[in-house]
């Protein structure tokens, strides 16, 4: 191998890692700590993980949503980085980078190095075009740790290093730790690892077993067996989208319009849905790429089963709530196999003109992360903050009344409040959500309620066309729990001050 080769062998090695290093450092000044009142999600692993902290076991002590991984991996961030909300998102952060960095280890490796760059571009773009992406979600760390693993096992098949394989089965049962339906990756990796699958067996079992033994200790273990049975009672009811579906509708997008922003709605349609779009070409077109009958040996060939099955398994995950926010956590290995085959397929003027079409397309979706107006920093008790001034106006209001050492009960589903507040909640659940939790989850939230009635409620009146909005399969009759709706409005009332994110703030009205 000559000097130049060698240099080139370096800077290929590096690449992915400079990638990581410098999205990292991109987003983490501006999304680290940037607030974001509209999510509903977040809340969930940020209060499960204070609550770990505090020595409260999922499933025992506080109702857990999902299986472990992610309520750990979030208490691990917190004890390492303390309790604040820039803390809570140092992992979203890092897995959408660690994302971009095997996006573009994949696509070089089989394309180029400049194929490598866009591609690894146009994810980003697209993928935080709603910066609300990232946030904590269990399916940010499934999705990334999944990748990772599948990128082990493809850079393993390259001489013999079956130590990544068993890394990759480590992986691969973390993933699945955090989203149980992610494991579908794995059972297509040992099919197609076959007689090498030890390796990656042994990692899965590592991981497997590790968390089984730390769920048995601390007395979890029934309780996740539980949870897991009741997710699959109650789950689907509420949560089912068909694949590439978006919250509202695509009819609302093509309201109204006419004719001549017909063409620009559909080009908006096309990058909104690129998450169930994109695993649909790959497929087709790794299918296509497979069919041809090439002399000579391609690397490419001899993984794209894997890649296209991979994919599958990904999309898969998703369901039942297969829409295209979901998809968006599982899209990036789609964006590494098209970019590859466009790459290969296209002659370079033609793939210039691609390229341009759709950076156009990249930029203006970037450009939406952009903040609605300038950012002010706020002091609160989860750590500095940065927010709009209309943010920081209602934030102010709640935390001049609620403070850390009182308690509080938000109704139904906003959990980050009680993060942002770090008051107590007196409850296990850190949300109701209708039509997902049973009459028997209600009671017992009113029975807790009723023995340590909190100091300050956050009460939300859920209009049945928001929730369906939300919700547009759901099967469910009652959006409200009436039990604990009449209990508040017997004993609180309304204080003063503007909505926040919906929801009014009301104050105990008897004596303690």
């Amino acid at each position: 191998m000559d000097k130049g080769a060698r240099v080139e062998e370096r800077i290929s090695r590096v690449a992915p890692l400079a990638v990581f290093a410098a999205l990292v450092l991109l987003l983490w000044p501006l999304y680290g700590n940037r607030l974001f009142l509209g999510t509903n999600d977040e809340g969930i692993y940020l209060d499960a993980a204070e609550r770990i902290l505090h020595g409260q076991r999922p499933y025992v002590d506080f109702f857990g949503y999902m299986s472990p991984g992610s309520f750990w991996m979030q208490a691990l961030a917190f004890r390492l980085l303390g309790v604040t909300l820039a803390a809570g998102r140092v992992l979203a952060i890092g897995y959408v980078a660690l994302e971009c960095a095997l996006i573009y280890w994949l696509v070089e490796r089989y394309a180029s190095q400049a194929a490598g760059i866009v591609t690894t571009l146009f994810f980003l773009a697209f993928e935080i075009a709603d910066p609300s992406i990232l946030t904590a979600q269990h399916r940010w760390d499934s999705g990334a740790l999944a990748l990772a693993s599948i990128a082990l096992c493809v850079a393993a098949q390259t001489g013999s290093r079956n130590r990544w394989l068993a890394v990759s089965g480590i992986f691969a049962g973390c993933a699945a730790l955090a989203t149980p339906s992610i494991a579908l990756v794995a059972l297509v990796t040992l099919a197609w690892l076959g007689r090498r699958a030890a390796w990656y067996l042994l990692g899965l079992a590592t991981a497997g077993t590790a968390a089984g033994v730390a769920l048995w200790l601390n007395g979890s273990l029934p309780g996740l067996l539980r949870q897991m049975q009741w997710l699959s009672q109650n789950y689907a009811a509420v949560n089912s989208m068909p694949y590439g579906s978006i919250i509202g509708g695509y009819a609302a997008l093509f309201k109204d319009a006419s004719t001549w922003e017909l063409a620009v709605r559909c080009c908006v349609v096309l990058c909104l849905t690129l998450p169930a779009v994109l695993p649909v070409v790959a497929i087709a077109g790794g299918g296509i790429l497979l069919a041809q009958r090439k002399a000579g040996s391609d690397p490419l060939r001899r993984v794209m089963p894997y890649l296209l099955l991979s994919i599958a398994a990904l999309a898969a995950s998703a369901h039942p709530r297969s829409d295209v926010a979901h998809l968006a956590y599982v899209a990036a290995l789609p964006y590494a196999v098209v970019g590859i085959l466009v790459h290969r397929w296209l002659a370079p003027r033609p793939r210039a003109w691609v390229t341009v079409s759709i950076g156009v397309w990249a930029a203006i979706f970037a450009w939406q992360a952009k903040p609605p107006g300038s950012l002010r920093r706020l002091d609160t008790p989860a750590g500095n903050v940065r927010a709009t001034a209309e943010q920081i106006q209602v934030v102010q209001e709640l935390l001049s009344q609620v403070h850390p050492d009182q308690s509080l009960f938000v109704y139904p589903y906003k959990p980050l409040l009680y993060f942002l507040t770090q008051a107590r909640n007196p409850t296990r659940y850190s949300y109701l959500s209708p039509g997902m939790m049973t009459a028997e989850d209600a009671r017992l939230a009113l029975c807790e309620l009723q023995a340590r009635p909190p100091d300050w409620v956050l009460f939300m009146d859920l209009d049945r066309s928001e929730f369906d909005r939300i919700f547009p399969f759901a099967k469910v009759r009652e959006t409200h729990f009436p039990e604990i709706e009449s209990w508040i409005q017997a004993n609180y009332r309304a204080w003063n001050g503007p909505p926040l994110a919906g929801y009014s703030l009301l104050r105990r009205a008897v004596s303690r």
